[in-house]
């Protein structure tokens, strides 16, 4: 007796199911529902003085703007917000990159006379340069 009773209530279920997603899909009409329209087109340009990455915790990860000489410079924090990674033009247009601890450990950069470099330190800040 037991046996038919829980048939009958796995057909009532699945019809159940069925009909509300039926009768939902006719109030709602349009079908896909989504929380905000997808952007038509995707602008050619965008201009700004300063872009910023932002993590989930809030913390400014990357950024995209100016140094105090006004040269565009890109930064990239790790989740420590310990600058890692620093792309710039300055007096010497370059890449360093940083330790966990912010320190300085790899310099590679071109003067103003277009001679490249590159300049390595170790953690007991034992550098080494090679200019070309």
């Amino acid at each position: 007796m037991v046996r038919p009773q829980t048939g009958v209530l796995i057909t009532v279920s699945v019809l159940s199911g069925l009909l509300g997603g039926v009768v939902a899909a006719c109030l709602v009409g349009d079908g896909l529902v989504t929380a905000q329209e997808p952007a038509g087109e995707v602008p050619a340009v965008v201009s700004a003085k300063e872009f910023r990455l932002i993590d989930r915790q809030g913390h400014t990860r990357a950024s995209l703007s100016f140094n105090e000489e006004g040269q565009p410079v890109l930064l990239m924090r790790d989740e420590f917000e310990t600058e890692r990674v620093r792309v710039g033009i300055s007096r010497e247009t370059g890449v360093d990159v940083r330790d966990v601890d912010g320190k300085t450990r790899l310099i590679l950069s071109v003067d103003d006379e277009g001679l490249p470099s590159l300049v390595v330190r170790d953690r007991k800040h034992r550098t080494k340069s090679f200019h070309p």
